[in-house]
């Protein structure tokens, strides 16, 4: 009896630390910035977060949150999934205008959900060697954002 509910304990544990330690979406990613953006102070912090994470300046941010109309969280997926794929922000905003989804435009320009580029992308000129040291994923970031 006691081996049997140990080993329920332990199959319950594990199954919950697994949960806890699973990457999060870019639909999670987008949904917890744009809550701590309706925090008070909440837009100040998130643009300058996302700012320092994508190397865009504030007040840019701001004015693509005004012209195109997308959250907090949504010009963050756009700009990770740009900076990653070695497209413009411009060019992935258009996607999302038209009913893509987060996931489905990462996946047709070969970004995976850690924020990497992968290698099944089709019709993908090869990325150029960069001089700056490489970047963090976007689940790194968000790790490092929601500590």
């Amino acid at each position: 009896m006691k081996m049997k509910t140990l080993s329920l304990t332990l199959s319950v544990l594990f199954a919950v630390t697994m949960a806890v330690v699973a990457a999060p979406t870019i639909k999670q990613t987008v949904a917890n910035i744009n809550a701590d953006a309706a925090k008070p102070d909440g837009p100040a912090k998130v643009v300058q977060s996302i700012s320092k994470t994508t190397g865009v300046p504030a007040a840019t941010l701001e004015s693509q949150k005004a012209s195109t109309g997308l959250t907090y969280g949504d010009i963050f997926a756009a700009h990770s999934i740009a900076k990653a794929s070695g497209k413009k922000f411009a060019e992935i905003v258009a996607l999302k205008k038209k009913g893509q989804t987060w996931d489905q435009i990462a996946e047709a320009n070969g970004v995976d959900i850690g924020g990497k580029k992968t290698t099944t992308a089709t019709n993908q000129a090869p990325a150029k060697p960069s001089p700056t040291p490489p970047q963090k994923s976007l689940s790194q970031e968000q790790r490092d954002r929601y500590k």
